[in-house]
């Protein structure tokens, strides 16, 4: 799998799990059916479009960005900006002045751009709660011990992310000098996967111990 591929399909298993974990996802989610933001973020290779339905894909896009905004339909968004940029995104009262100064550019409806935020910003996750609702309060904090583990591997493996995104993905020709990161972020991701296997399978017989 290219490299493009495997980090698009890592962040959308990532967001989809996270959003699941927040009851009120679907309800911030529901306006945005039908939408697509996609993001243009200098110097990476390829855009990256977050098409939203009942859960959000994460696909890369290879058109350049004027082609792009030529095929926007109207829940459709586009912007362009840099890695430097994207800490200033978080306030909204930024916006105007760095469209001002070039450092950021907006084609389509912006209202979906705005409502993408309010997705991932307003989260509110309590995993020891949500724990606690398939048992019972003694054992979800033994439970909640194991979910501590298997954030701690995830955000282990997230680090892996943001070093292949920021260095590898940058410049093909250096895609080979990342084989063994590739690799070694592939087996962090397996680990999650099996940690949170084990969870699922010991909340299972709390459940069932429970009754």
């Amino acid at each position: 799998m290219p490299t493009s591929a495997l980090i698009s399909a890592t962040i959308e298993t990532a967001i989809n799990a996270v959003l699941k974990l927040d009851p009120d996802s679907q309800g911030r989610l529901a306006p945005l059916h039908g939408a697509r933001l996609i993001a243009y973020i200098d110097p990476l290779p390829h855009a990256i479009m977050l098409a939203f339905s009942q859960q959000v894909d994460v696909l890369t896009v290879s058109l350049p960005f004027e082609e792009m905004v030529g095929q926007l339909n109207s829940k459709d968004c586009c912007i362009k900006t840099s890695l430097q940029t994207l800490p200033e995104l978080k306030n909204t009262n930024m916006l105007t002045r760095l469209i001002q100064q070039n450092k950021l550019q907006v084609e389509g409806e912006l209202a979906v751009a705005q409502q993408a935020s309010a997705l991932f910003q307003q989260l509110d996750i309590d995993a020891e709660e949500i724990v606690a609702g398939k048992t019972n309060d003694v054992l979800a904090h033994q439970s909640f011990r194991i979910l501590g583990r298997v954030k701690a591997q995830l955000q282990k493996a997230l680090a892996g992310t943001n070093s292949i995104a920021a260095n590898a993905i940058v410049e093909e020709k250096k895609l080979a000098a990342h084989k063994l990161a590739v690799m070694h972020f592939s087996d962090e991701v397996n680990s999650v996967r099996d940690a949170a296997a084990k969870l699922d399978a010991r909340l299972t017989v709390l459940e069932q111990q429970k009754k």
